[in-house]
Parts: C-alpha cells; structure tokens; sequence
C-alpha cells in the first residue's frame, strides 16, 4: 500500500501536492535540514518512497501570483517541469526544469501572445510525450449589436512536448469552452459543464492532425430540474482511462461529495464524502513500482 501521508519526505516542511503524472508526484516544500530553509520542488515516487530530485525555485516563481506548475515523465523516466506566469489577457513567462540538464530554462510560448492557459489542476493531461492544456483567446476584439467593444473569447486545446519545442494550437469546438480534458481508451475528450444546469456536453478529438472534434452525447448529470439550489456547485476532476466514466466533486453547501458518472447508463454514484478534503485538488494516481534506471543502476 501506498502511504498518502507521504512521510518519506520527512526531511521537509510544509509539503504540498503541486502536480501528478504516471504515478509520479511533484511537491512543494521547505527544506529542513538548512541553516536558511529554502524553498525547494520535489520530484517523488510515493510508492517506492524514492525522492527523484529536489528542484531549486528560482526567485521568479517564488514572488509570483498568477502560477501554474505542471509535471511530465516519459516511458524513459526522464522528466519535466512547466512554470507558466500568466495574467488574465497573456502568458508572460514560460520556465521550464528537465532533468537531462537539471537546469531551469525560460522559453517564450509558441502559442501565441494572445493564449491563455486556463490554470487549473484538471485542465491538463500527458500524452504521447505532449502536455495538453486548455486555454483561451480573449484578444480578438469585436463589437455588440449597440456598437460597443468587446473581445471576443475563443476556446482551445494547446500542445507542448516535453522538450518545449513543438508547440500546437487545436481550436475547441465552436462556441465550446472545455471545463475538463482528458485521454480516455486512446482518444483525447474536451468536456463543457454549464453552470446553469449541469448539462455536459462531450466531445472527442476524431483528428488529431486536423483537429477535428466530434459531439458524442450531451448528458444531463443531475436530472432535468428547473434551478439549481444556492451554494450548489459541481467541478469535473477526471476521466477513466478504459471506461467510459467520468469523476466530479461538488454538491449543496457544506455537503460536498467525490461522485462517478456512467456515461453509457447516465447514472450517478457517490464514492466519498470529503467533509475537510473538499478545497484539495485532486488527481487521477496509479502507482508507479518501477525504480528510475539511473537509481537501478546505482
């Protein structure tokens, strides 16, 4: 079993969970044994209780606000660190960690000046040796039916390698904006929850080279009801790899709870209620028993 108190970084303060990805883990935390405590990523495998690397943070990321901090690892256990800084309207800066050279590198986005990742913990996913993102476009600037101006948002699905080279832009359906995306059975899925009524649509990516998505199914999770009731509130966190389930947290007020939604027979299951763990991200885990081959080797 694997220890979810993670006690093997006992040599740290103040340990966060930051990212996950193919059973391994990325920490935030404080360095104990140091005269000066400093700030350090940890890269770890918590089901052989194997710290990889301790990651310095450069002084850039510890004064940011606007942050998100991604982890990949590839077949080969080589890995990556994304550190994007970003405000609402562009992403400023992009830094990236590799273990090939232990060093941290800025790199400007291929993506654009106008695109956005969106953020989140669940709005991303390793596949293929590519990071996917959400993201979004609010620099086209348009005008209303009264001729005021607006800008204009548009919804994607953005790509980097692990090594920061290739860089990709795939435009979401139109109207669409992905609350949730994913890999499922070999296919890449973008899913839309409305707020309004928990409806969610769900697409999948039927080309990859052209982009091309296809509406599976529009699914009403909750029922049909004419309102939803005040504090209720539902977030998708994770898709099944084989099956065709996906995973949400939410509920009404204090009554938040860990659900899974069948897509095939549209029914509902409550697996868990969170009580205290309900403002925790969550990622999907499977653990990962295979030691690196650099720590093999030693």
């Amino acid at each position: 079993m694997v220890d979810p108190a993670l006690r093997f970084l006992h040599g740290y303060d103040r340990v966060t969970l930051l990212s996950c990805c193919c059973g391994i883990l990325l920490c935030g935390g404080w360095d104990r044994d140091r005269t000066t405590q400093r700030q350090v990523y940890l890269v770890c495998n918590p089901a052989t209780e194997q710290i990889w690397e301790a990651l310095p943070v450069p002084a850039a990321q510890a004064g940011s606000k606007n942050r998100t901090i991604y982890l990949c690892v590839d077949d080969r256990r080589r890995f990556a660190v994304f550190f994007f800084i970003h405000d609402l309207y562009h992403t400023q800066q992009v830094q990236v960690y590799s273990s090939d050279t232990g060093e941290w590198t800025c790199v400007e986005s291929g993506w654009g000046p106008r695109i956005v990742v969106s953020g989140g913990e669940s709005d991303y996913f390793f596949f293929n040796g590519t990071l996917h993102f959400t993201a979004y476009d609010c620099g086209e600037e348009t005008f209303d039916s009264e001729g005021n101006r607006v800008l204009k948002i548009t919804g994607w699905v953005v790509t980097v390698d692990m090594d920061a080279k290739t860089w990709r832009t795939i435009r979401a359906p139109h109207k669409a904006f992905f609350s949730f995306i994913g890999q499922s059975q070999g296919r890449i899925y973008g899913l839309q929850m409305y707020r309004s009524d928990y409806r969610l649509s769900v697409w999948f990516l039927e080309d990859y080279a052209s982009g091309q998505w296809i509406l599976r199914s529009i699914l009403e999770l909750l029922g049909r009801r004419p309102y939803r009731n005040p504090g209720e509130f539902y977030s998708l966190v994770a898709i099944h790899p084989e099956f065709n389930l996906v995973f949400l947290i939410g509920g009404d007020g204090l009554d938040k709870k860990l659900m899974s939604y069948d897509m095939d027979n549209r029914k509902l299951h409550v697996i868990y209620t969170l009580e205290e763990y309900d403002k925790l991200a969550f990622w999907p885990y499977i653990p990962c028993f295979e030691e690196r081959p650099s720590d093999s080797a030693q």
